[in-house]
């Protein structure tokens, strides 16, 4: 056997025992998710993860590896440690076992709920206009869907949900209806007239896509529509789970999505846009890509291939999307000004205060 061949067998023995001792790693953390669960204590120790993070890094370094690189591994390795604690131990539902029906189960997020509901436990059926599936018990009309419902989760269009809502009020439903929409300002008059008319409603916001795999670092916004049993009936749907609830009107919820999604995708699609326009094809641009360019790709590419359905509804739906294009416009003027007029202090002190404010 030559020296070449030599070392690269010793190398793919090493690699073997890195993958034995995650792999083992990964049984112990199972095990504390256990403890965990049975002391009834949060998934998510921010202090213990920053304690191994530190304690790695150190170790790193004595070996002469870099902080970016250790804490890149680790992170990685945390992140599918609490996915297998929360696969196996927090994802469980301790309540009474409901009938759930969701409306528009055909759709990605409609998919999502629908598989989470059942993997709870749940009895888990769907309606649809674009027809079932073999995967549910699907219901020929919303009529139907209502009958034997404990709670209906209104996973449609974003522009469908209040339509959606005003008919499942006229057939007199007497369980808890929710949405997942991602903008509420819309919806105001239909959740209005359900509660008016004795209908126990509530809404959330998933912060997350169809294919995420648990609830770990997840957000799930519960938006308060003034039935207070409606919502602890909701969060209760959740409450064995790791997912952060965190509970917002229907205008502070719509005030933050203007940065948090409005913004976001939209300065994404701009991005996508000019760059497809530049008189480069992708792959050319890929050759000679900064690192800030192939970090902002990552982003702008989950957003270009998303519904474009959707992402125009967040847009059109979005009660504040004048003020935000106002101030967006202002703002690029602004800074394009600075360097137009070659203020270079203005420029730079704009930077540091908003490095400042993410800091």
């Amino acid at each position: 056997m030559t020296d070449l061949e030599t070392l690269r067998s010793e190398v793919r023995g090493i690699d073997g025992e890195i993958i034995r001792m995650i792999a083992r790693r990964t049984e112990l953390t199972t095990l504390i998710g256990r403890e965990k669960e049975k002391a009834r204590i949060p998934l998510r120790d921010w202090e213990v993860e920053k304690a191994v993070l530190e304690n790695a890094v150190r170790n790193g370094s004595y070996h002469g590896l870099t902080e970016e690189f250790v804490t890149s591994v680790m992170q990685l390795i945390i992140r599918e440690s609490r996915l297998q604690q929360e696969s196996r131990h927090f994802s469980g539902y301790k309540g009474e076992l409901e009938n759930i029906v969701i409306v528009g189960g055909l759709g990605g997020m409609g998919r999502w709920f629908s598989r989470f509901f059942r993997n709870q436990g749940h009895n888990v059926s769907i309606y649809d206009t674009g027809g079932g599936t073999e995967e549910f018990v699907s219901h020929g009309s919303l009529e139907e869907a209502v009958e034997t419902a404990s709670f209906i989760c209104v996973a449609t269009s974003l522009e469908g949900v209040p339509a959606v809502i005003d008919s499942i009020v006229d057939l007199d439903f007497g369980g808890t209806v929710f949405d997942i929409a991602s903008l509420k300002g819309h919806l105001k008059e239909s959740v209005e007239s359900a509660g008016n008319k004795g209908v126990g409603i509530t809404s959330i916001h998933p912060m997350f896509g169809p294919a995420a795999r648990t609830l770990s670092d997840k957000v799930l916004c519960l938006c308060d529509c003034g039935d207070e049993e409606a919502n602890r009936k909701v969060e209760g749907l959740f409450a064995d789970t790791a997912v952060s609830m965190v509970r917002l009107s229907f205008d502070e919820h719509d005030k933050a999505m203007t940065l948090v999604l409005g913004l976001a995708h939209f300065i994404n699609i701009v991005n996508a846009k000019m760059l497809s326009e530049g008189g480069y094809s992708y792959d050319e641009l890929k050759e000679i890509g900064s690192t800030t360019f192939f970090s902002q790709m990552i982003t702008t590419e989950s957003v270009i291939k998303e519904n474009p359905d959707l992402y125009y509804g967040i847009q059109r739906c979005n009660p504040f999307k004048e003020k935000l294009y106002e101030e967006l416009k202002e703002t690029v003027e602004e800074l394009s000004g600075f360097v137009l007029k070659e203020d270079r202090d203005s420029f730079v002190r704009t930077m540091r205060e908003s490095g400042q404010w993410i800091e």
